[in-house]
C-alpha cells in the first residue's frame, strides 16, 4: 500500500519536555471549555427541573440533570488535578 500523503521528515525528534509542554498547554486550554459546558448544563438542568414532569419526559429530565452532575464532577476533578490534589484519570 502506498502513502497517500508524504509528510516531510523531521530533522530532529520531539523531546519529552516539548511533549510535556504541549500537554500542559492543552490541559490549561480546557478550563474555559469545561466551565462553559458546566454552566450550560446547569441552566438546562434548572429549566427542566422547573418544568412539569410526567411519564413522557422523565428520561429527558434524567439525561439533562445527569449531564449536569457529570460536568460538575469533571470540573471539580479538573481543578483538583490543576492544583495537584488529584491525579487525572487515564480513562473516564
Amino acid at each position: 500500500m502506498s502513502n497517500v500523503v508524504e509528510f516531510p521528515s523531521s530533522d530532529r525528534p520531539i523531546t519529552e519536555s516539548e511533549i510535556d509542554k504541549l500537554h500542559s498547554e492543552a490541559f490549561r486550554d480546557l478550563e474555559p471549555k469545561i466551565c462553559d459546558c458546566e454552566s450550560m448544563a446547569k441552566i438546562g438542568a434548572q429549566i427542566v427541573m422547573s418544568a412539569r414532569i410526567d411519564e413522557s419526559n422523565r428520561e429527558f429530565v434524567f439525561a439533562v440533570v445527569h449531564v449536569f452532575e457529570m460536568l460538575t464532577a469533571l470540573k471539580a476533578n479538573y481543578y483538583a488535578a490543576w492544583h495537584g490534589e488529584k491525579q487525572q484519570d487515564a480513562a473516564p
